[in-house]
């Protein structure tokens, strides 16, 4: 079974805030050493300092990068690093319809959600397959399982994590290498409002998202759905309803 063990390096993209800083304050407490990418330098050594303050007894180095960019140059950066297991956090989404939506930002949106996604994937799998241990979570959304009006693009590409994952989990789990999709819905982040969208209706805690993604992931699974309503919404709506009833409800409902 995958574990994250103490000593082992994880590498979190979009570790500076949301649920890939709180991936990075749940596995300190589980004594990993800990890489976190992201953009913001302020917001990385914010998280820095509030795991330093625990006195845990592991390495935290933080990389500011934006992963929309050259990814090659980002991986000769952590070339040196063994590491353990990856949490491909790192993504956004854009709010509005498609046509009134520069077309420069759908194209960073594939470069960081899909693009540098399955690069990155792919990097660390070799090196993971070699090892013939750890694993790898990719961060998809409940989007993935439905068309989404005016999150058109933003729900295709998490559709392709959720599909890439599931593939890449069957492929890898004969060398003791595990794959898990996470897919939240609503979550308390600062998503909505890098997304051009007001946060409406529940939510639900980063706390309760990370942590019931980490005892899946350690239970072996290839997806984990946090939220009863998310799971529902996947093994019924999908199942009961064609794509074009769904897409006309969802219209109205964002």
């Amino acid at each position: 079974m995958p574990e994250f063990n103490q000593g082992e390096w994880v590498l979190i993209t979009g570790g500076s805030s949301g649920i890939g800083e709180e991936f990075a304050y749940q596995l300190a407490k589980k004594n990993v050493n800990l890489i976190l990418v992201g953009r913001d330098k302020e917001r990385l050594v914010n998280v820095y300092k509030n795991i330093k303050q625990k006195n845990y007894s592991i390495d935290v180095k933080t990389i500011k990068f934006d992963l929309s960019s050259d990814i090659d140059i980002f991986i000769d950066t952590i070339n040196h690093f063994e590491i353990d297991h990856l949490i491909n956090n790192a993504g956004f989404g854009w709010y509005g319809e498609f046509i009134n939506v520069e077309h420069k930002i759908y194209e960073k949106m594939i470069s960081l959600n899909i693009t540098n996604l399955t690069t990155l994937s792919h990097y660390l799998s070799k090196k993971l397959v070699e090892k013939k241990k750890g694993g790898i979570i990719n961060v998809s959304s409940v989007a993935a399982f439905f068309p989404l009006p005016r999150f058109s693009v933003y729900s295709a590409t998490k559709t392709y994590v959720h599909n890439f994952s599931i593939a890449l989990y069957a492929e890898l789990k004969k060398y003791n290498v595990h794959v898990m999709c996470l897919a939240p819905g609503k979550t308390k982040t600062r998503f909505f409002e890098r997304a051009n969208m007001e946060n409406k209706g529940k939510y639900m805690s980063v706390e309760k998202v990370v942590k019931g993604a980490i005892k899946a992931y350690e239970k072996d699974k290839p997806l984990y759905i946090p939220g009863l309503s998310n799971k529902l919404a996947y093994y019924l709506i999908k199942k009961l309803f064609s794509d074009t009833v769904i897409a006309n409800y969802l219209e109205k409902y964002f």
